[in-house]
């Protein structure tokens, strides 16, 4: 806060025209010189005098404005030589520019020293000051003395106080005081105290404060004097405040009552309803302010189609529809608008005509970017992630720690370990690593996955902030590693340092049993998930009992344990049941589990084929040709399973079952002959489990 310097006297006078008091807005817009020049003419024309008193209020106000310490120091030494520091209006002018310009002591020795008498805003203007400043006590005590010096209390009073507190931040205490202004002070609110608490209303997180807010609002507007534009500036805090306290209906229905509403207010409602699942109003509030009255087309920003198209089911064509408004109000230039396009078409298996938008995107960004390469490696295109990581680098667009992310959880599934090392340093040299929990966890789950359970823990043992995430990735690779007592020491050693496991945690710590055939500990941590962490256990839970009960033989357990179920088994519990009986051959318990699937996903193949395996593993043929038909007759498409190798050039070569298109076809099977014939000589007998009647010649 600026002090006073200290000055002795005005500046010299200058040859300018007798100023009269128009002059005196002149400091409003001009520098400090000009306004003391203004001043010193006036002062030397022998006009300013107790007969002209709006003069020095004027000139005080503008010093406050301007932030003028040395005009306000000589003003006061000018008012006091004059004796017109006894014009409350001057005085109360000197203090305001007090009140904004010095410290808070000299403030109040100014206030103690001008006369007051009945006239309010001396008071005001140190009660705001002290509240603005954190010291709401003596802004009471102040409050008590005014009503015992018979200044009556009224409206401006209680803003001043209001204000102080919205200015400090403190805006519970701000809509507290609003009430004890009615209740206590028995003074009706005016319009200038709305205006004072819009800002806070917004943030308020009591639910029930805001309730009686909008109440009083609904019952006393007119009384208040709240114009249409004041109501709804108000309408508009308590729908933003019933938002951000999560109270969506709330937050709508006073959001229909505003005649004309803001794009913010429009934007924090889509993300409000969106946050809460509910689509169709989110679109229906951005059809609103598309289309409707109250919004322009040009207005609308693009971060309203941002928040709504990833969320749009194209299966009712709005995303068609809002695709087709973007283009004719020329949003598909808007890079941010494009990448929304794009995420709207990722997730909804459209990649096509994602990547169309990206081809035809010029002005790329790094999220364009992370957009399609996330969307290729959740289709399990690895191939194209990784080309277009490449690609954005020679494009000169540095990666984020969302790419490195996205990247590196295509290298997991791919178990691409080169690419893995190469990102490791990429990261490394970015400055990345031990920066974010995110890129340091999608590292260490990519070390795992690929098999290099030691790299894995090193980069755990490396991050400093770990967080649960963290703990249940080095759990899980510990676990599909084939490592289940390390992956329980650590679930323990992750409690005895503060974590506190997840539904997660317990996936990872059931898996690991299950994997080594651990029947006795699973269910000792499923039962304890909920007895003792308050957990309840999903159908993913189930899946891991299930399937440790089945690695172990143990089907006819497994079926009973599912029959037991609290919940309706998904396709992940009966597909683990399904999956136990082609390896242990229980074709009666196989057929009840393949029904209960399909009836689950009739189109899925792959409950097809496994149960056609297990048929043909019992050498029933019948069977066998019997799936075929209803297979062919149903129209299920099998999706091709295939294997990838990566070789020296880091790149990643992939092979369908009997796949002859690759170029090097013929020295491939050359070596997977050999290799099967030193196989046979070491004594491994190949089990062909399926129907060689049925099997078309040259596969095998």
């Amino acid at each position: 806060m600026a002090t006073f310097p200290v000055t002795t006297s005005l500046p010299p006078h200058q040859s300018t025209p007798p100023p009269t008091a128009g002059h005196l807005r002149l400091p409003i817009a001009t520098s400090a010189d000009a306004a003391l020049a203004t001043l010193s003419a006036f002062l030397s024309s022998g006009r300013l005098t107790s007969s002209s008193p709006s003069v020095l209020p004027r000139t005080l106000r503008a010093a406050a404005d301007l932030r003028l310490p040395r005009l306000g120091l000589q003003l006061h030494a000018f008012l006091v030589k004059t004796r017109l520091l006894a014009d409350p209006f001057s005085a109360s002018a000197l203090l305001h520019l007090y009140s904004t310009l010095a410290p808070l002591h000299r403030t109040r020795l100014l206030f103690d020293r001008i006369p007051k008498s009945t006239y309010p805003v001396p008071w005001n203007t140190m009660i705001l000051r002290y509240a603005q400043d954190g010291f709401l006590d003596e802004a009471f005590e102040l409050m008590v003395a005014m009503e015992e010096s018979g200044v009556p209390i009224g409206a401006s009073t209680w803003n001043a106080v209001i204000a102080g507190c919205v200015r400090a931040g403190n805006g519970e205490l701000a809509i507290e005081l609003l009430g004890k202004m009615v209740s206590v002070g028995g003074v009706v609110p005016n319009v200038a105290t709305f205006n004072t608490v819009l800002h806070v209303i917004s943030v308020l997180r009591g639910v029930d404060v805001l309730r009686e807010l909008h109440a009083f609002v609904l019952r006393n507007s007119e009384v208040v004097g709240l114009g249409p534009v004041d109501l709804d500036r108000l309408q508009e805090s308590l729908a933003a405040g019933y938002m951000s306290s999560s109270c969506v209906q709330y937050a709508g229905r006073v959001f229909r009552d505003i005649r004309i509403s803001t794009c913010f207010l429009g934007n924090l409602m889509i993300s409000g309803f969106l946050d809460t699942g509910q689509r169709n109003q989110a679109l229906g509030v951005f059809r609103e302010m598309a289309f409707g009255c109250g919004y322009e087309a040009q207005h609308l920003p693009s971060v309203s189609l941002t928040l709504v198209l990833p969320e749009v089911n194209l299966a009712t064509k709005r995303g068609l529809e809002i695709h087709a408004y973007a283009y004719r109000h020329g949003f598909e230039c808007d890079t941010s608008v494009c990448n929304a396009l794009m995420a709207m078409y990722a997730k909804r298996d459209k990649l096509c005509l994602a990547d169309k938008i990206f081809q035809g995107l010029d002005d790329k960004d790094v999220v364009s970017w992370n957009t399609m390469i996330s969307s290729y490696a959740t289709v399990h295109d690895f191939d194209l992630s990784f080309q277009l990581f490449r690609e954005m680098q020679r494009n000169d667009t540095r990666p984020d720690d969302y790419t490195f992310t996205s990247v590196l959880n295509a290298c997991s599934f791919a178990c691409n370990h080169r690419t893995v090392m190469a990102l490791h340093g990429q990261m490394i040299r970015m400055g990345l690593c031990h920066s974010y929990v995110d890129d340091m966890n999608s590292l260490m789950d990519a070390y795992g996955k690929c098999g290099f359970i030691d790299e894995a823990q090193n980069i755990f043992d490396e991050t400093d902030r770990k967080d649960a995430i963290s703990w249940n990735i080095i759990i899980s690779c510990y676990g599909y590693s084939g490592f289940p007592q390390r992956a329980i020491r650590l679930f323990h050693q992750m409690q005895d340092q503060g974590y506190k496991p997840t539904r997660v945690t317990f996936i990872a710590v059931l898996a690991a049993c299950s994997h080594a055939g651990l029947v006795g500990e699973a269910l000792h941590y499923f039962e304890g998930m909920h007895r003792d962490y308050n957990i309840t256990a999903d159908e993913a839970h189930y899946a891991c009992i299930i399937d440790c009960f089945g690695r172990a033989g143990q089907l006819k357990q497994a079926y009973e344990f599912i029959r037991g179920m609290p919940v309706v088994p998904n396709a992940c519990v009966w597909g683990a049941l399904l999956s136990s009986c082609r390896i242990h051959g229980n074709i009666g318990l196989a057929e009840i589990a393949a029904k209960k699937l399909i009836e689950l996903d009739p189109q899925h193949s792959g409950y097809w084929m496994l149960l056609k395996d297990i048929y043909a593993k019992a050498m029933r043929w019948n069977d066998v040709s019997q799936l075929r038909t209803t297979i062919r007759d149903k129209g299920i498409k099998k999706c091709p399973g295939y294997s990838w190798i990566e070789v020296r050039d880091s790149e990643v070569h992939r092979f369908l079952t009997a796949d002859k298109l690759h170029t090097q076809s013929h020295q491939i099977y050359q070596v997977l002959g050999g290799l099967t014939e030193q196989l046979m000589d070491e004594g491994y007998e190949p089990k062909i489990d399926v129907d060689l009647t049925y099997t078309e010649k040259g596969m095998y």
